[in-house]
């Protein structure tokens, strides 16, 4: 009797008997879903709204630790309060990400008011989610300009004071995993996008500095969006994992969403879902 006590003791007390969210051991992989590109109001994607509903449905089924959104919620307040209202349906705890249809270069407070910080840190378990502000590191506001625009002082005043951000996390890095989100991807892919304009990635001297301190912080994956397709390239050492449109799409592939698998070791896993049905 005093050893079956003891084991039964043993597997309370024991690291494996901790459990995590939904029951799962401590240990077991992280699940984020990443949703993105929702695009609600948008003209180009007149069923965004229904669309988006599909995706939180079929994301509530996958039971994730956490649910991500890369930015590009919509252009007006009221689709941003729609979007808010279908996403409240999520079963998962939601984490916001600004795009570039949700931050131009001198109205960062309005998308502060109503979603809080652009640029935050939080955890999931034993995971660490740094989230960029990626529309301060660049001009988005023309996606028909074929030169990098300039930005205005007000903007480069934010992207230094994030940046400073950044250093303060880099110098007392906790040595959980670490993974990044922000909307628009550092570098394109090769040939993809088929568009060349500056639009559609990160570019210099902000380029640099954010992948130098994504090193320091130990990223060695980030998820962001933007380009509404599906994708997983290494640039630089770090993997970038783009999720899916829900809206529409400029170049092809499927609508859907992604859903990230982060191991114990720090690997992500990416599986993209796509949304049957779904209309662009």
């Amino acid at each position: 009797m005093r050893l079956v006590a003891a084991l039964c003791c043993l597997l309370l007390f024991s690291p494996a008997g901790n459990r995590g969210a939904h029951g799962q051991a401590s240990s077991a992989p992280v699940i984020i879903i990443q949703l993105s590109d929702i695009h609600l109001g948008e003209v180009r994607a007149p069923h965004a709204a229904e669309n988006l509903r599909r995706a939180v449905k079929m994301s509530n089924t996958r039971h994730a630790d956490a649910v991500v959104l890369t930015g590009d919620i919509g252009d007006k307040a009221e689709d941003w309060e729609q979007a808010r209202a279908i996403l409240n349906e999520l079963d998962s705890p939601l984490y916001y990400v600004p795009g570039n249809h949700d931050v131009h270069t001198k109205d960062v407070s309005r998308y502060r008011a109503a979603f809080g910080a652009d640029y935050y840190r939080f955890s999931v378990r034993n995971v660490d989610l740094i989230v960029i502000d990626s529309q301060l590191f660049g001009n988005y506001d023309k996606y028909e300009a074929n030169a990098l625009l300039p930005l205005p002082w007000q903007t480069e005043q934010e992207a230094n004071k994030m940046l400073g951000w950044l250093e303060g996390l880099a110098a007392n890095v906790t040595g959980n995993i670490t993974i990044g989100l922000q909307h628009i991807p550092a570098a394109r892919d090769g040939d993809f996008p088929p568009d060349t304009k500056p639009y559609w990635a990160i570019t210099e001297p902000y380029r640099s500095r954010e992948i130098d301190l994504l090193h320091r912080l130990g990223i060695r994956h980030m998820l962001v969006g933007h380009w509404h397709h599906g994708r997983v390239f290494e640039y630089r050492g770090i993997a970038w994992h783009v999720g899916p449109a829900t809206s529409w799409l400029p170049w092809g592939g499927e609508l859907g969403f992604a859903i990230h698998t982060i191991t114990p070791d720090g690997n992500v896993k990416t599986e993209f879902v796509n949304l049957s049905g779904a209309q662009p």
